[in-house]
């Protein structure tokens, strides 16, 4: 993975956690109305799904399935996020404004389901705190389906899971920017002896 491309991805989940916990306090900051806020969080996802991808090829030596589900998931919330994007750099007329409350709903899904999907890799590579975090998204987002005053919590419950895979992606960072030795993936004993088909 480019240096460039991790560093920014990083910087961008921390700001995704700053964001969000602005959310719980307040309204959207006006920024976010702007074209130039709407080009930056276009580049925001773009970068952070270059990571959850790079975790998705990581995990995939051991669990393929969780892998493939983490790579859809992550295409989805992009495609999701570029709609709602379009829809707030054109809307002018507020009978589109059901139409961009559920395009929020479609991203605040998939960006769950991404989430979760990736619950395998955070399981092996993370602390048992982030692995548990990423189940709360998904509960989280049906409780704001039921009861919209309950976005604050899904709010705080991302600015709380982004700082923490930020932080993650910082601390392991030879993972994303270095040749990953796949043995080394499917042994976590760190026990790299040669097998007996080595040459």
């Amino acid at each position: 993975m480019p240096k460039l491309l991790f560093y920014a991805g990083t910087a961008f989940c921390f700001l995704v956690a700053l964001l969000s916990g602005a959310l719980v306090l307040g309204d959207v900051p006006a920024f976010a109305r702007a074209w130039w806020g709407i080009a930056l969080a276009l580049l925001a996802g773009l970068a952070i799904a270059a990571l959850f991808l790079r975790m998705a090829a990581l995990l995939a030596a051991r669990n393929l399935f969780a892998a493939l589900m983490a790579v859809l998931f992550v295409a989805a919330a992009t495609a999701s996020l570029v709609a709602l994007l379009l829809l707030q750099w054109r809307i002018a007329d507020q009978r589109l404004a059901e139409v961009y409350l559920a395009a929020q709903m479609a991203l605040g899904f998939f960006v769950s389901l991404a989430l979760l999907s990736l619950r395998p890799y955070f399981h092996i590579q993370a602390s048992r705190f982030l692995s548990a975090i990423v189940l709360l998204p998904l509960p989280m987002f049906l409780l704001v389906l039921a009861e919209p005053r309950a976005a604050r919590v899904f709010f705080g419950t991302l600015a709380i899971l982004f700082f923490s895979t930020a932080v993650h992606c910082i601390r392991h960072r030879h993972l994303f920017l270095e040749m990953t030795n796949l043995r080394e993936l499917l042994d976590p004993r760190g026990d790299h002896r040669p097998l007996a088909f080595d040459s």
